[in-house]
């Protein structure tokens, strides 16, 4: 019995942290938040999509996905979620997520870029742990991000940022498929049949 739940809590302690809702599941909406995720910037009203503004591309993982813009006051939409464990101080970590733009996104039509935090506490921006280039595809491509924690860090957010800081713009970026938060130099174990 000790040595399952030495097991069990090994297995537990080895596990890296996760987000809850990663691929954006749920029925399509304009202004909607995503399960288990919460505004981190006033004005924040996230679409989940195919379906609202005129987007229908389908989604790369799941069945929906979550649509952020920027306006040309200068605003963005952001979101944050505390994550299933916290990053650790001076770890090295890497997160993938699948990214796209839509051409048409009711006026909000050009391309802005993502900007992933770690935090410390509740929508705080305690670290940029990476930022994409302006996305123009309009297929989705897979992103890889890694960084070293600064801090321990317990919250992740993302948001739509305006592709350069002295401009602001209507734009739209669409996000799937976020991973969960590996330790770089680790690799998935893939157990075969043959």
């Amino acid at each position: 019995m000790l040595f399952f739940l030495f097991a069990s809590f090994v297995m537990a302690s080895s596990q890296p942290p996760r987000l809850l809702n990663p691929s954006f599941e749920g029925e399509p909406r304009d202004a909607t938040m995503p399960r288990g995720w919460y505004q981190c910037e006033k004005g924040t009203t996230p679409d989940i999509l195919p379906g609202p503004w005129g987007v229908y591309l389908e989604a790369d993982a799941g069945e929906t996905y979550l649509g952020l813009i920027t306006r040309e006051n200068g605003s963005w939409e952001s979101i944050g979620q505390r994550l299933s464990k916290p990053m650790e101080k001076d770890e090295c970590y890497y997160i993938t997520v699948s990214l796209a733009h839509s051409d048409a996104y009711m006026g909000y039509d050009r391309p802005v870029k993502l900007r992933i935090w770690g935090g410390k506490s509740k929508c705080a921006r305690t670290q940029l742990l990476g930022e994409s280039p302006r996305i123009e595809n309009s297929d989705w491509e897979s992103y890889s991000f890694d960084f070293t924690a600064s801090e321990k860090m317990k919250y992740l957010i993302i948001e739509a940022h305006h592709s350069d800081s002295t401009y602001s713009h209507q734009g739209n970026i669409l996000v799937d498929n976020i991973s969960a938060i590996h330790k770089c130099g680790r690799t998935e174990l893939v157990l075969s049949k043959d």
